[in-house]
């Protein structure tokens, strides 16, 4: 099966290699080309445009970073939509929201493409070690026909039910991530001013019942200090809490916590820290960030 593979970044260009080892062959496409020179040293072709890319190719699978970049990807002349053959199966890992996802399905829908959304759980680590969790959304005979595939980058494979629904459970997972994160930094920044040892505060939320999976995953770079390189960039996360939050506005549920921590990532945004590890924002908090236009405590 010929494959092709858009997006090569952090999570994209891992995927992308375990494809190839598992002997899938593939066309990849990457904005900066410079980026796919390893894969092409592994087997892969590089091809200039989105179109090119998906010609000929029975599956196409895009990891870009937001709704407009897939978007920008998928349509127009150049677009991998204008290459791909009718009956085509096209996964979008991306993280782009629910809205989207049932966007691009109809739009390529219009081609004779058959859409998947399927956005993943896990981070490079993860992605480097094919142990992704893929929350899948669209059809699910289409699924079916593409499991091989996706077993072939994760561990686990959910399908969450019709276009848009892998995207709508993963904006509501990473709500409930990029939240945990920023009280979590709220929490031992008011433990450091009520003179308590953070090494030790870190150690007891751990063994009780505010210990979680992405805390394990971030404890180490949280000791050091140390946030780049990003396994997560925090601009993404506050991208994808804006996304979480568009989708309760338009269904008309409040959701206050994930507002306020949304304003902090916003806010070590603008101090200089979005291209660090989303992590980060611990730290951002625990020293005092607030969300935009709140007043100081007190």
């Amino acid at each position: 099966m010929q494959i092709a593979f858009l997006g090569l970044g952090a999570m994209g260009a891992p995927m992308a290699r375990n494809l190839i080892r598992a002997g899938y062959r593939l066309t990849v496409w990457n904005r900066t080309p410079e980026r796919a020179a390893p894969l092409v040293a592994e087997g892969a072709r590089q091809a200039p445009t989105p179109r090119e890319a998906a010609a000929g190719c029975g599956v196409i699978i895009t990891m870009l970073a937001d709704p407009d970049a897939v978007r920008g990807v998928a349509g127009g002349p150049d677009g991998l939509l204008a290459g791909a053959a009718r009956g085509a199966i096209w996964i979008d890992a991306s993280t782009i929201g629910p809205t989207a996802a049932r966007e691009l399905a109809a739009q390529a829908a219009g081609y004779g493409v058959r859409f998947l959304d399927a956005p993943v759980l896990g981070s490079v680590p993860q992605a480097e070690a094919g142990e992704l969790v893929f929350l899948v959304g669209g059809d699910r005979e289409v699924l079916e026909e593409v499991r091989p595939v996706l077993s072939a980058m994760g561990r686990a494979i959910h399908h969450m039910g019709v276009a848009g629904q892998g995207a709508a459970a993963k904006i509501v997972s990473n709500m409930l991530t990029g939240a945990y994160l920023e009280l979590l930094g709220e929490g031992l920044g008011l433990a450091e001013r009520l003179g308590l040892d953070r090494e030790q505060m870190l150690e007891l939320i751990r063994q009780g019942p505010f210990g979680a999976p992405i805390l394990e995953r971030k404890v180490e770079i949280l000791r050091t200090g140390t946030f780049r390189p990003a396994h997560f960039y925090l601009r993404l996360m506050r991208k994808d809490l804006e996304l979480a939050l568009a989708e309760s506005q338009r269904v008309g549920l409040p959701v206050p916590s994930a507002r306020s921590a949304l304003g902090v990532y916003r806010d070590a945004e603008v101090a200089g820290r979005g291209d660090e590890d989303f992590a980060a924002v611990v730290d951002f908090a625990a020293a005092g960030g607030r969300p935009a236009g709140a007043p100081a405590d007190g």
